[in-house]
């Protein structure tokens, strides 16, 4: 998989290169597509790697707070790529609103463990 990602990122960067001498205009547009096509490249590795991590936090015993952590590491790298690539065909508007859609996702997935902890503080205080 490795060879074959690397060529073809080549060969798209050969290809906008030689567009934008020609004066492609839509280069941004077709630099994202490749992007996207590249990146589909991660969809079956991942989920094998996210249903090995699934089998190993079973049998570890790996605590909610883990998972939650994974979690949102995942949804930071989700909402971060979408965000540069709406920043690279120049709509920073769009890119600001997934960007506080990502923190607010992030927010709610963290937020049983804000609970837990006001909960437990209140409790102390008793």
């Amino acid at each position: 998989m490795i060879p074959r990602v690397c060529a073809l990122a080549l060969i798209a960067v050969i290809l906008l290169s030689l567009l934008g001498e020609l004066g492609f205009k839509s280069k941004r547009l077709f630099a994202t597509l490749c992007t996207v096509i590249l990146l589909s490249a991660l969809i079956q590795p991942l989920s094998d790697l996210l249903s090995r991590l699934g089998l190993l936090s079973e049998s570890a015993g790996i605590s909610e707070a883990a998972a939650c952590a994974l979690k949102a590491v995942g949804l930071g790298y989700i909402f971060g790529f979408t965000s540069d690539v709406c920043l690279s065909l120049g709509e920073s508007g769009i890119a600001s609103a997934v960007q506080l859609v990502g923190r607010v996702q992030i927010f709610l997935v963290a937020w049983p463990f804000f609970e837990k902890i006001i909960d437990l503080g209140s409790e102390l205080l008793k």
